[in-house]
């Protein structure tokens, strides 16, 4: 047997999860035999110009043996993009990259992340192997952050989002949504007939509206709408213009997930997310877009003035940051970063309508552009997403100013209450800005998850950014009931197994 497939039978026994292995190229008809008689069951695939009939279903492993001169970089993309899509979870894909030049961009534009393949215990005789090793991203739709709400809550309660929010707003979005509706009605058929080609954005006829909520002027062309903050995030991962992207562990990681699975470059932020931090990670790795949440994962809220610092800094280092502010309404007008696009030059600022107003089926939002950045948004976001009567309604919603008055007032009044109720089972609580209704609980092993789900209470985990060994946040998100209802069925639920047990300690 060669060195060359010596080394690849160990490649494939250490980390093939199954025995299943998809051959490619010149030399998969050499290597077949010898991958047969190692235990391998062994599908070869005869592609020419990138196009092959698939005879393979699910596969453990894919081995590219061998270079075929002449190849287009565009069929090579569509064979490994259709590779991953067979590929099982912790599948590996194995390439001959003896000469290959470009592979590894290759592979990440289309969703693999090459890793060194691990050392053997002695060197083959004939010296070292020039197989590459590669393993698929997490891509889209699977995972992306709306993934798991697919699968049923299995709960009595469910933390992982509030649905009692929209009582305590002032005024109540279904009253703006029932006047908008109204006005609709009485104007005929001009709002759901119109067609407003002229303003695809929506910055012509919503940048005084907008300008007015935040209490600081906007240009037309610095004001974009869209089909909510989840729209924005899917085309805006272009700001990065083939650049890296660097985002903290925690982000919301839509953006990531789209921009990796087309090619992009990802650098995590680990550690706390203070300015010191961020601002170290933007010296360091000058990334092309910096990708932050407003307020966190862990409901923490980067001071305005450490922000604007933090975007001198990136502006020095050619970075364009991209605030998702989607859960900021909490915080009102004032606590936006709104105020700072017209104070930089490489700021974005999103905002949505689901968090806190409750209007998660308007599929609205906008996006706020400094000056320097706002042509580019424009040529990134599809126009004419927002409907008119929904596009009516958020600008009604806008000139309401701070509708959340009342809603921090309760959020005030139970959020101590709340997570001191969690700390007291013996739970590591993180409890975020006072403003924000969620805390977060640590869960490294899993422990918190386990303790909740017992009492018929769903939290919400962190989704994984798309890298090839994401690790565990070991974090449970918490939304802090406010109605009293909510409220009291959560002590009922918590307190369930504590009975249970005293009654046990009873007999």
């Amino acid at each position: 047997m060669t060195a060359r497939r010596e080394e690849l039978l160990r490649i494939l026994g250490e980390q093939a999860p199954g025995r299943r292995v998809l051959g490619i190229g010149p030399g998969a008809d050499a290597d077949a035999p010898e991958l047969a008689r190692s235990g391998f069951t062994v599908t070869v695939l005869d592609v020419r110009n990138g196009f092959a009939p698939w005879t393979a279903g699910e596969i453990d492993a894919a081995v590219c043996a061998g270079r075929r001169d002449g190849d287009r970089e565009t069929d090579r993309r569509r064979l490994l993009r259709r590779i991953r899509e067979h590929l099982v979870p912790g599948g590996v894909l194995v390439i001959d990259a003896d000469g290959e030049t470009g592979l590894e961009r290759s592979l990440r534009r289309c969703g693999f992340a090459a890793e060194p393949a691990a050392e053997p215990a002695a060197e083959p005789a004939g010296g070292a192997s020039e197989w590459l090793v590669a393993r698929a991203l997490p891509h889209p739709p699977g995972s992306l952050a709306v993934a798991d709400w697919g699968t049923p809550a299995d709960a009595q309660l469910d933390l992982r989002y509030a649905d009692d929010e929209a009582p305590w707003l002032d005024p109540s979005p279904r009253e703006v949504w029932q006047d908008a509706v109204r006005s609709a009605e009485a104007g005929g058929a001009d709002l759901i007939a119109g067609y407003p080609v002229y303003d695809p954005y929506g910055g012509v006829r919503g940048a005084d509206a907008v300008g007015r909520h935040f209490g600081h002027r906007f240009a037309p062309h610095q004001v974009t709408f869209a089909a909510g903050v989840t729209s924005l995030l899917h085309d805006l991962g272009g700001l990065a213009d083939g650049g890296p992207i660097a985002a903290p562990a925690l982000v919301h990681p839509d953006l990531e997930t789209w921009a990796v699975a087309d090619g992009a470059e990802l650098h995590v932020i680990d550690g706390p997310l203070d300015h010191a931090r961020l601002a170290e990670a933007v010296r360091d790795l000058r990334p092309a877009l910096l990708h932050l949440d407003r307020p966190t994962f862990t409901a923490e809220v980067l001071a305005l003035d450490e922000l604007e610092d933090l975007a001198r800094i990136a502006a020095a280092a050619g970075t364009v940051i991209l605030i998702d502010e989607a859960p900021a309404p909490y915080l009102g007008p004032e606590g936006s970063a709104a105020g700072l696009v017209g104070r930089a030059d490489n700021l974005v600022v999103l905002r949505g309508f689901t968090k806190a107003y409750s209007w998660g089926g308007l599929r609205g939002g906008f996006a706020l552009a400094s000056e320097g950045v706002a042509g580019r948004v424009r040529e990134l976001v599809t126009p004419l997403q927002m409907g008119e009567l929904a596009f009516e309604a958020a600008l009604r919603l806008l000139a309401a100013g701070d509708v959340f008055g009342k809603l921090r007032a309760r959020i005030h009044q139970v959020k101590p209450a709340f997570a001191d109720r969690v700390a007291a089972d013996g739970l590591d609580v993180i409890r975020g800005h006072p403003d924000i209704p969620w805390i977060v609980v640590r869960d490294e092993d899993g422990a918190a998850t386990r303790f909740f789900h017992e009492r018929g209470i769903r939290g919400l985990r962190p989704v994984a950014g798309p890298v090839a060994s994401p690790r565990q946040a070991g974090l449970l998100h918490l939304t802090v009931p406010l109605s009293d209802e909510r409220i009291a069925l959560f002590e009922k639920l918590a307190s369930h197994r504590e009975e249970d047990r005293a009654d046990d300690d009873g007999r």
